[in-house]
């Protein structure tokens, strides 16, 4: 006979609390949708307008908005993994001049002297964030497609039907 263990302290005040907030109504197709646009939200290449758009998208969908933020904010190790290769990526596409500074230059730049960062950098970025635009539909497209059975398979929608989307 199998014995059933009683969760954790952790387990009962923490996580499922907070796994109750983040699919409270939501269906699996949401969720997914939810994680995808998190996560391309959360890669994107230009610092400081994640909160933004993640709210704004968030309210244009319906979708879950904390849960929308702790992802995207999740990918944020990803994101600066990524940034340098966005850049690289947005020259080589648009065929700009080659892109020579580490990221540990960057960052000094900022340091001395913010502005003339600024101005040294704003079309890499910008070339960085084209190349982002580019490849986020596919990227958003492939975290939906593979995140949908996995909710489907986990995620509980209540019994009566009701779903938060109905009363908005």
């Amino acid at each position: 006979m199998k014995q059933v263990r009683p969760p954790t302290y952790f387990r009962h005040k923490i996580i499922n609390p907070l796994l109750a907030l983040l699919t409270m109504g939501i269906t699996p197709q949401k969720l997914a949708l939810t994680v995808a646009l998190g996560l391309t939200i959360g890669i994107m290449p230009l610092f400081g307008l994640a909160t933004l758009l993640c709210t704004l998208v968030g309210l244009r969908f319906r979708l879950n908005i904390p849960a929308l933020l702790l992802i995207c904010y999740l990918a944020a190790p990803v994101h600066l993994l990524l940034y340098l290769p966005f850049i690289k990526t947005g020259i080589f596409i648009f065929g700009a001049d080659e892109f020579r500074l580490t990221f540990e230059q960057m960052l000094y730049l900022f340091q001395e002297d913010w502005l003339k960062a600024v101005e040294k950098l704003w079309l890499a970025n910008m070339l960085g964030v084209a190349a982002w635009l580019l490849l986020s539909g596919p990227f958003t497209g492939l975290v939906y497609l593979v995140m949908v059975p996995v909710f489907r398979k986990y995620v509980r929608v209540p019994k009566n039907g009701f779903v938060a989307d109905e009363i908005l």
